[in-house]
């Protein structure tokens, strides 16, 4: 297994990152590429100090400024309502990364837009499934009619959620 997909697994497993550089990276760094690498990702700065603490291991001391001038560079291309959007619509939180000011109003303007769909999506599929389940239980029988007439309203409120849902979801969807 290589290592990133060690770390990878490790970190899945019990939800800690593995060294944010080896010792080879840390000795031929390049600080301003490794900067904009993590900006284009959009790592706050605190990564900075991973990479100081990985480094420190083995003698090396990140040049900062580098670093930096770069994490601004990739924060440009991150920074951006379309990969706000996407994030949010895929439900990622948001690492606080964007510099106040006009990028971060960018950014946060598609993300809150991506975040509501995404969330919207997911209610909806939770009430499509308790109505999957109901009318699973109304198929099976229900023998007492309390119960089946109790069982049938829930239905009826559950598809009156689900349509004001998907109106709620096609209305977020046209909005720009």
């Amino acid at each position: 297994m290589s290592r990133a997909a060690h770390c990878l697994a490790l970190a899945v497993l019990v939800g800690a990152g593995c060294a944010s550089l080896d010792r080879a990276q840390c000795v031929n760094a390049d600080w301003r590429a490794i900067g904009l690498e993590d900006g284009a990702q959009g790592r706050p700065l605190e990564r900075l100090g991973d990479h100081r603490r990985a480094c420190a291991e083995h003698g090396v001391a990140p040049q900062t400024d580098a670093w930096l001038a770069g994490h601004a560079e990739g924060l440009k291309s991150f920074c951006t309502s379309t990969r706000g959007y996407n994030a949010g619509r895929a439900g990622h939180a948001y690492s606080g990364a964007c510099p106040e000011g006009p990028m971060a109003a960018s950014f946060l303007a598609g993300y809150r837009k991506g975040r509501e769909l995404h969330d919207l999506e997911r209610q909806l599929q939770a009430v499509q499934e308790q109505i999957r389940r109901s009318k699973a239980l109304l198929k099976e029988g229900i023998r007492d009619p309390r119960e089946r007439a109790r069982e049938v309203e829930r239905l009826e409120s559950l598809t009156r959620d689900s349509e004001q849902l998907e109106r709620a979801f096609a209305d977020a969807s046209a909005r720009p």
